[in-house]
């Protein structure tokens, strides 16, 4: 597997270095490159081995300005952040290991003269800090992708996104301020899960796949004309699908995801006053079942509203009944002498 880095030991460690920017000395390839292969599969699993492969090519083309550099010109800026991306992702992995020196007899505390080892809190809030990092880092790297790459553009991972109601971060904003690439590609399941488990069965296929059609053609055609102009009532049954696939998605995704990924806002937690490297205490104000059902009720009340306007788009026929089919089922009338005493 390649790296955005160079495969000498010196040159490696200094790209490495510049990259995170934060380190205080130099980390070994020999050390970091289990940890870096991991990072790097991570990445592929999120935007795709062709994409990934397509940032490594760029690493390779010569520097504009160099000596005897010729065309096609390496993009330092897709460099510069997949460096980053990578990067951190591995410090991330790497940095909790290598607090202690494994040897022969075990673990071993590292302690020098002038250095001391923080105290286990302090351990914990850098290892929370180096994952906001990373993700931080893969979100700069989507987002420059998306704006830069059409390998990217046209891989599957980016295509499965974009075949969904709420197909971009743009979609999301209205109901929740995401501002994150990463996050929107981990919520995909629950978003597609939405629409195959809550949509399809209230609106029906018919229905369902005409308004998608709909959506998808004026995503990419936005002047387009080919197609039958958006009603005001679909247009308001796609707000409500949106509504409803974005709270689930949430719902869904606070239970399983890290909570690193979401915005700090989402739950507040607190870590534990004992001096245990791992206790922490509940959280500070909403626990993770209470969040998620609160996004639950949200998506409930959307897909509500979305069977009362199925029904305002379709009513359903109404059945005019005869005198006779209006009477008692059983037989009787008003006129029964049985049934009015």
């Amino acid at each position: 597997m390649k790296y955005p880095f160079s495969t000498n030991s010196t040159e490696f460690q200094k790209q490495y270095k510049e990259a995170l920017g934060f380190t205080d000395a130099d980390i070994p390839l020999r050390k970091i490159k289990p940890d870096l292969r991991n990072a790097a599969q991570e990445l592929i699993d999120l935007i795709g081995k062709s994409t990934y492969d397509s940032l490594i090519a760029n690493t390779e083309l010569n520097i504009e300005g160099a000596e005897d550099a010729s065309t096609p010109y390496q993009d330092e800026d897709m460099t510069e952040i997949f460096r980053y991306a990578l990067a951190t992702m591995s410090y991330a992995m790497f940095a909790p290991s290598n607090d202690l020196a494994h040897t022969p007899n075990g673990r071993r505390m590292r302690s020098s003269g002038d250095e001391k080892t923080p105290f286990e809190h302090m351990i914990v809030r850098s290892d929370d800090v180096l994952q906001r990092r990373s993700f931080k880092a893969a979100d700069r790297l989507l987002n420059y992708l998306d704006q830069n790459s059409d390998t990217w553009k046209d891989s599957d991972a980016f295509k499965a996104s974009h075949k969904l109601f709420v197909r971009n971060l743009k979609d999301y904003e209205p109901r929740y301020q995401l501002s994150s690439s990463l996050l929107f590609l981990k919520l995909r399941p629950g978003l597609e899960m939405c629409e195959n488990r809550n949509i399809l069965s209230r609106i029906g296929s018919t229905v369902f796949e005409s308004l998608k059609a709909k959506v998808l053609y004026f995503a990419k055609e936005p002047d387009g004309e080919a197609q039958e102009a958006i009603t005001l009532n679909e247009a308001r049954m796609i707000t409500l699908i949106k509504d409803a696939c974005c709270y689930y998605a949430l719902s869904w995704g606070i239970k399983r995801l890290q909570i690193n990924l979401f915005p700090e806002g989402v739950l507040q937690p607190v870590r534990g006053d004992r001096a245990t490297i791992r206790g922490r205490s509940v959280p500070q104000f909403l626990e993770v079942d209470q969040v998620s059902n609160l996004f639950l009720e949200d998506c409930n009340k959307s897909l509500k509203e979305i069977e009362d306007h199925y029904k305002v788009m379709f009513p359903p026929p109404v059945v005019e009944t005869s005198e006779t089919e209006s009477e008692d089922p059983y037989g009787f009338n008003k006129n029964d002498n049985f049934v009015s005493t």
